[in-house]
């Protein structure tokens, strides 16, 4: 099991060392709008509700404190509810206050606590069958963990506490009906549909979700400004699926770059991470350089400089050729 998931999309950015190592990669999630983030303002008061914001057409994104983003899509039968976040408020009552009570799915994409960790609130949640565990290891104190953790990035912008996490408290016993998540598999949400695709590397059973139509990939954290590679929790080479390294996040990222014609929103599960409200899609310069990073890394033209992650872990953090976007991993990860 990976512990806190420490999953965590983004959370990895406190790995970097030095001043200026730390506030590059802290912005890196949100490059060039950090100064419109109203921090002294709104920390005055402590935001104490979820943000809700539209992205495009029937598709909201919440930013759940600013520690990671669910998101609503909608069509004209029925909708998706992508991710439940970490599970710190009332997510069942929170759709049906701002969206009425139209059907909808509950879908994952991948099991780490700041993306499953709410799955509790719910009966049933489509997840791809090898992230079950990962998902079943969310226990509360691991879910009060994170948010402890993000309390400290967030810069006192949020009433945020771990006390507020809801339901868990026996993972298996709470736990929902898991549903089988593939890739091939097509949403059809009337007027709408979301197209699977199985992206691992961040985890094993990491999946992405592509809206033709509207032109947008919701990606999760399959590749993002700071993809996560490393096991926290200190699960060990013969404990992690085989996509998990750098062959596999390459082979992913490699898929998506396949279907940059068909989107123009890349859409990550961290928009407006910590203290940055800023709700914009990912630059377009992620994915190709994903894809030539985990290639120079692998003909050994980059080896990541060694910094401190998540758990006291030590990895390998590497930098793309324009610092879009960076890697964190371990050695024996390269493969």
């Amino acid at each position: 099991m990976q512990g806190l998931g420490f999953a965590l999309g983004m959370l990895g950015l406190a790995a970097c060392g030095g001043t200026a190592a730390k506030e590059e990669s802290a912005a890196a999630e949100q490059p060039a709008e950090t100064e419109e983030a109203p921090v002294e303002t709104a920390a005055a008061q402590g935001i104490s509700s979820p943000i809700l914001t539209e992205l495009a057409y029937r598709t909201y994104q919440i930013s759940e404190y600013g520690m990671d983003s669910l998101f609503w899509i909608e069509g004209d039968d029925k909708a998706i509810l992508l991710d439940t976040g970490t599970g710190t408020f009332d997510v069942p009552g929170f759709i049906a206050a701002n969206f009425g009570d139209k059907p909808y799915d509950v879908v994952l994409t991948h099991g780490h606590v700041d993306h499953a960790g709410g799955m509790f609130q719910f009966d049933k949640v489509y997840l791809h069958e090898v992230d079950y565990e990962l998902a079943l290891g969310n226990t509360v104190d691991e879910r009060k963990g994170y948010v402890e953790m993000m309390i400290g990035n967030s810069m006192g912008l949020y009433a945020l506490s771990p006390d507020m996490v809801i339901g868990g408290e026996d993972t298996h016993a709470d736990a929902p009906e898991f549903l089988p998540l593939n890739e091939g598999d097509v949403f059809d949400l009337g007027g709408r549909k979301l197209e699977v695709y199985f992206t691992p590397g961040h985890t094993a059973g990491s999946c992405s979700f592509l809206d033709r139509e509207n032109r947008i990939l919701f990606s999760g954290d399959a590749c993002n400004q700071n993809t996560l590679l490393t096991p926290f929790g200190g699960a060990g080479e013969d404990e992690v699926s085989a996509d998990q390294c750098i062959s596999g996040l390459k082979a992913s990222a490699e898929k998506m770059l396949s279907l940059q014609d068909a989107f123009d929103r890349n859409i990550n599960g961290h928009v407006g991470w910590g203290p940055y409200l800023s709700f914009t899609s990912q630059s377009p310069l992620v994915i190709p350089e994903c894809v030539q990073l985990c290639q120079d890394i692998l003909d050994g033209k980059v080896v990541g400089s060694e910094q401190p992650g998540m758990g006291g872990v030590m990895n390998l953090v590497a930098q793309s050729e324009t610092g879009a976007m960076q890697i964190q991993y371990m050695d024996w990860q390269v493969k």
